[in-house]
């Protein structure tokens, strides 16, 4: 048996040991005590009965809620976001987490130019020149650690559409959604969390979705307004 099943056995022992107790301690004082109504004793060994068969329903229940991380592991997050960001912004593709990414495709282009439209969507993106002669592009979509309030937010923060044709990459953003979460515990430490409320709002992480393109030096990248990408 594991450590944590272990743990998990020790209060239920412990509530055993009790109500053994109070069982031999009642029977031993039954003969002393002048009983008001024979209905009292029976009233408190169902209570007793109630209070184990509780113990034992809420251990066998099965949690299927969201992990909630710790401020330590939140720093560890922010510091991975942010050598990514950094070396996604100097173009140094090989320090790239490759947990982060989640999509990836090649695109032949005819002529000169590749067309990037955003469709509401503030992805980032950068772009290495080479010097292929080909009409071939690469692309890769990252994204990185979102988090708030304890809960990985990464699921519930869609990736924007992606549309490939011809020429053009589209990217749409999906419509924003309210979410309302209720956080129940049954950690002690939960209640001093609750009281640092400063220390509660600092656990978040704010990630981004990146394109990372690999474009041939002789063509033109261009946004949906014209303007060009050098």
């Amino acid at each position: 048996m594991s450590n944590f099943g272990i743990l998990s056995i020790l209060p239920i022992l412990g509530l055993l040991f009790i109500i053994w107790r109070l069982l031999r301690l009642t029977k031993s004082t039954s003969n002393r005590i002048n009983w008001a109504q024979r209905s009292n004793k029976w009233i408190l060994c169902i209570y007793v009965g109630v209070l184990l068969l509780a113990v034992v329903v809420y251990e066998a229940i099965q949690a299927d809620g969201e992990k909630v991380y710790t401020q330590k592991e939140y720093a560890t997050f922010i510091d991975e976001n942010n050598v990514f960001q950094q070396a996604f912004e100097k173009n140094e593709e090989s320090k790239f987490d490759p947990k982060f990414l989640i999509e990836e495709w090649k695109q032949q282009i005819e002529g000169d130019t590749l067309e990037v439209i955003l469709n509401g969507s503030n992805v980032r993106m950068n772009i290495e020149w080479t010097n292929s002669k080909e009409q071939l592009v690469e692309a890769k979509m990252y994204k990185t650690y979102s988090y708030m309030g304890g809960i990985n937010m990464e699921k519930e923060i869609p990736l924007p559409t992606l549309e490939v044709k011809d020429n053009q990459i589209i990217l749409t953003a999906i419509p924003q959604k309210e979410r309302t979460y209720y956080r129940f515990t049954n950690e002690l430490t939960f209640f001093s969390t609750v009281n640092n409320l400063d220390s509660w709002e600092q656990r978040r992480v704010i990630g981004h979705t990146y394109i990372y393109l690999k474009v041939p030096k002789h063509i033109n990248v261009i946004d949906k307004d014209g303007l060009q990408f050098y």
